[in-house]
């Protein structure tokens, strides 16, 4: 027994010691103003122009994404990283098509100071197709897609404008500020909407909030929360929750059809057409 007490406070020493030392040599650096550090430092590692692109395709791990708009007449593409990275990205240009993807894994051991991100400036008068997939990294346009697949892991995915398209994230987030034709889908991570029209898609665990809803929708959610603060439908819809609660701010008049297990209904209801079907298991429902 004290041979056991001898080793856990020998063992508590020399996590102590190597501690110490860490910060010794943190603060060592520091005071010396020399170049020291746990990781790589953020670089440029790839910057070009391309013209006449109407359709780009990303497939990458870990790389962020940013789509921004740009005042020139061509589409600039920039890559930022560790330039020990820097052979793991390519950019490809087929006649009008750009194909932007990662060859291998990027390991980093430590405090890694630099950022890996993919930023396109894209000009006003572009009608880009954009289809993405990643894995840890998150994507962020302020530009109109005209129409793309967007499909991440853990990234969260942020959107400005996408005409027509699919997205769907594991454990990220999804916002939009405006859509149409949209399948939207998520497992853990919540969904925010604007304003969309024609609206399809499913939620697991993750909640939904649609600001401003016109013609058509078709949702369900596990155990996530639907609250659509305006909604304005012309075709027949439907809405579903398991323990969620369901929350509608109609526009106008609609037929409701409501049912729950567990939950209270509170409808304002009508003869009017189209119809709403909304249904929850253990979830209340609320549509006035």
């Amino acid at each position: 027994m004290k041979k056991s007490k001898k080793w856990i406070i020998t063992i508590i020493i020399i996590i102590v010691i190597v501690i110490m030392a860490l910060i010794g040599l943190m603060v060592y650096g520091i005071a010396i103003g020399s170049n020291f550090s746990f990781g790589e430092q953020t670089e440029m590692l790839y910057e070009e122009n391309f013209k006449d692109i109407k359709k780009i395709e990303v497939d990458i791990t870990s790389y962020d994404a940013e789509l921004k708009e740009s005042n020139g007449s061509d589409l600039l593409v920039e890559i930022t990283g560790s330039m020990k990275n820097k052979d793991k990205i390519k950019v490809e240009q087929l006649e009008d098509e750009l194909k932007i993807y990662q060859d291998g894994s990027i390991i980093c051991i430590g405090l890694c100071l630099y950022k890996e991100t993919i930023t396109i400036y894209v000009p006003e008068d572009y009608e880009l197709e954009y289809t993405h997939e990643s894995t840890s990294g998150s994507l962020k346009s302020e530009v109109a897609l005209n129409n793309g697949k967007i499909k991440t892991t853990s990234g969260d995915i942020e959107l400005a404008t996408m005409i027509t398209g699919s997205l769907s994230s594991t454990s990220g987030n999804i916002k939009i500020s405006e859509g149409n034709n949209l399948e939207v889908s998520s497992t853990s991570g919540d969904i925010n909407i604007d304003n969309v029209t024609d609206l399809q898609g499913s939620a697991t665990s993750g909640d939904v909030t649609i600001n401003e809803l016109t013609n058509k929708v078709n949702f369900s959610t596990t155990s996530g929360e639907i609250n659509l603060k305006k909604m304005n439908i012309n075709e027949d819809s439907s809405l579903s929750a398991t323990s969620g609660n369901i929350n509608i701010g109609l526009e106008k008049e609609i037929f409701i059809d409501a049912k729950t297990k567990s939950g209270d209904i509170d409808i304002n209801n009508t003869n009017n057409s189209p119809s709403l079907t909304i249904t929850t298991t253990s979830g209340d429902i609320t549509a006035k």
